[in-house]
């Protein structure tokens, strides 16, 4: 029995349902959805993948609006065909904000979900598209008894593309009260945008020397939620780079996923706020199920598996993941230049792999080990991709505002513009390059994996570097 329940679209659905569900004569209307689940840790996400719009006949309009049951049967036929689900989205034309299920649409959508049930083997979702703000509302029916089904409302429904929205069910997630800590924050993007930060799960994959001042900043901005990934423990290396850590953690080996929760709790101007640290990786089942069940994604590794991991949870799965990284080039032991990235994959923008963040050919080199066996490295070549490492503090600070000011333009969309493109900067010209396509024509993606949801092949398996990285620190605190 699902306990927590989401929905997500992509913008081009979601464009296509308000063409579709917007009459001018300002009457009611309905479609049918297709859909696939997506399971996280704690959170069914019901990811719309297609509309099958009704055929002349198909629905009566008369005020409200009602449909054929052989529309019904079509669209569960297509449904089954394709591994899918059905959801009803009807429009209040009127309304704004999220909606409560009333007694008539109450009844329209009992009375299909034993059937919706039988035909596809997932239950019926019911959807309402409220016209004056462009917003959604959804539940999912789910069997209590025999011939007896009850609707569990969703927390929110997001659309995510080249802008990220989200309509939130207030009874489940009301907006956090904006305290005087914020007044400065709420000033400059207003309180619309503060309410949807305030409710967000944000996950933050790496907490290192990147991902610990976006952690910073995503707590100071008023985030509700933060999940932190990290397996790996505070080093001597890492003093130079790594915002919060002391010699005091390297001593006591301490796991960067707690450094980071107890900053982030130090730092949170929200008053409902919530971190939760996973000592784990993104790769591994149980750290791949806790960032399926976020809203947003922040990419703050530097190895090719977690980066494809991250790739199939933007696509297949519908979480916009903000990635980026630096690349400093040295010559006879002298900074030659500095580079360091910024951008978000989504529907509509260009994958990780499309943006050459990793090469799918190394992804098997470390599930096999190879990446974390020095013989193997020091075996390559210098100046290898693989083997660099060069790093100051000074660029991690500035690929992390690279990825934080993607996030910030893909919620707020100043000034209408949420997508302004990949942006690579350059230290040495002082220049910018922005990469405005999309994935390549072939790309998987954005093609044969795009909204699979659960049905994606798998992207997790054993990782051994996480492994020997807990079991270090269970022993060193043992003894």
């Amino acid at each position: 029995m699902i306990t927590r329940f989401s929905a997500a679209m992509p913008t081009d659905i979601a464009r296509r349902l308000t063409d579709h569900l917007t009459r001018a004569d300002g009457q009611e209307d309905c479609c049918f959805l297709l859909w696939r689940p997506s399971t996280g840790a704690h959170r069914t996400t019901a990811l719309v993948t297609d509309i099958v719009l009704p055929d002349d006949g198909d629905r009566i309009v008369h005020g409200t609006v009602d449909f054929t049951t052989d529309y019904f049967h079509r669209s569960a036929q297509l449904a089954a065909a394709r591994n899918c689900g059905i959801a009803l989205i009807h429009s209040h034309p009127r309304s704004r904000g999220w909606q409560k299920l009333n007694r008539i649409d109450h009844a329209a959508e009992e009375r299909f979900a034993a059937q919706t049930a039988a035909l596809t083997g997932l239950p019926l979702i019911g959807m309402t598209f409220s016209g004056a703000d462009q917003s959604h509302s959804a539940r999912i029916w789910q069997r209590h008894s025999r011939r007896h089904y009850e609707p569990l409302h969703a927390e929110c429904v997001r659309v995510v593309g080249e802008q990220f929205t989200a309509t939130f069910n207030p009874r489940l997630m009301p907006p956090p009260p904006a305290p005087d800590t914020q007044l400065r924050t709420v000033s400059a993007w207003g309180a619309t945008v503060q309410e949807t930060l305030g409710r967000l799960n944000v996950g933050v994959v790496g907490t290192g020397s990147v991902g610990m001042p976006i952690v910073e900043a995503l707590a100071r901005s008023g985030i509700g939620k933060l999940t932190l990934l990290d397996f790996d423990a505070v080093e001597s290396v890492n003093l130079d780079r790594l915002l919060h850590a002391t010699p005091h953690d390297v001593r006591h080996h301490r796991a960067k996923a707690s450094l980071a929760d107890e900053a982030a709790h130090r730092a949170a101007t929200n008053p409902v706020f919530r971190a939760i640290a996973h000592e784990t990786s993104v790769v591994e089942p149980d750290g791949f199920a806790a960032a399926a069940d976020c809203d947003v994604l922040f990419s703050c590794v530097d190895r090719p598996w977690p980066r494809q991991a991250l790739n199939l949870l933007a696509y297949a799965h519908l979480i916009p993941v903000v990635d980026g990284g630096v690349n400093v080039t040295t010559r006879n032991g002298r900074m030659h230049g500095a580079e360091w990235r910024g951008h978000v994959a989504a529907p509509g923008r260009a994958c990780l792999e499309c943006l050459g963040q990793y090469d799918p050919a190394h992804v098997a080199l470390e599930r096999s080990g190879l990446l974390d066996d020095p013989t193997y490295i020091s075996g390559l070549p210098d100046g290898h991709e693989l083997r660099r490492k060069e790093n100051v503090f000074v660029f991690s600070l500035a690929a992390a505002v690279a990825q934080l000011t993607q996030f910030i333009a893909m919620v707020s969309a100043p000034a209408g513009i949420a997508d302004t493109g990949a942006h690579l900067h350059h230290l040495t010209t002082g220049t910018v390059d922005r990469e405005e396509e999309g994935c390549h024509p072939h790309c998987p993606y954005s093609g044969s994996l795009y909204l699979l949801g659960d049905g994606a092949p798998p992207a997790t398996g054993p990782h051994p570097a996480a492994e020997q990285a807990r079991a270090a620190r269970a022993h060193s605190r043992a003894a």
